[in-house]
């Protein structure tokens, strides 16, 4: 990686634009428009660096939205992670659903404190949140400056002619 890509942290206190469903883009976003402001300019970073930070930035992304998600959960509501399995719908009962989950202390606990009671569910995944709305933009290596560079007769050199200074022989 480049070695003057430090992260300048001149953004405190911005909040980031964020929705629901573009969550993990969003959380992306922010933390790449942090990187944007590096010492070293995002264009002069390779095509690699900025894939690499790119996907650096994905993983913390995917990492925070499963830990806001697991956080809600868990703040102040007692949950079990439960399969939904046979629903019945109709009749005077209303609808009738059947559960499955590990037999653990945990689900124990906040399902046998429960029974009779009235109780929410929510359906919730963090893969609800991984959304984006664009893909990151990854400039592509500029190569070398001067190939391709047109002739004294203004063509482009030759793609397998790579451009250079004459050797100090041709002057003698």
């Amino acid at each position: 990686m480049n070695a003057h890509a430090e992260i300048h942290h001149d953004m405190e206190g911005e909040e980031a634009d964020l929705q629901l469903d573009t969550l993990r883009g969003d959380i992306r976003d922010a933390m790449l428009s942090r990187i944007r402001h590096m010492k070293t300019n995002w264009a002069l970073l390779t095509e690699a660096e900025q894939a690499e930070i790119v996907n650096g930035l994905e993983l913390a992304a995917k990492n925070l939205v499963r830990g806001v998600v697991r956080e809600l959960i868990a703040h102040e509501f007692p949950h079990a992670v439960v399969t939904l399995g046979e629903v019945k719908i109709g009749g005077t009962k209303g609808i009738e659903a059947k559960i499955t989950c590990p037999n653990i202390e945990l689900n124990r606990n906040v399902l046998g404190d429960h029974v009779g009671e009235m109780v929410q569910i929510v359906m919730i995944d963090s893969d609800k949140f991984m959304g984006e709305r664009e893909a990151a933009d990854i400039q592509p290596d500029q190569g070398d400056m001067f190939a391709g560079a047109p002739d004294d007769e203004g063509e482009s050199a030759e793609e397998d002619e790579p451009c250079q200074l004459p050797k100090p022989e041709d002057f003698e």
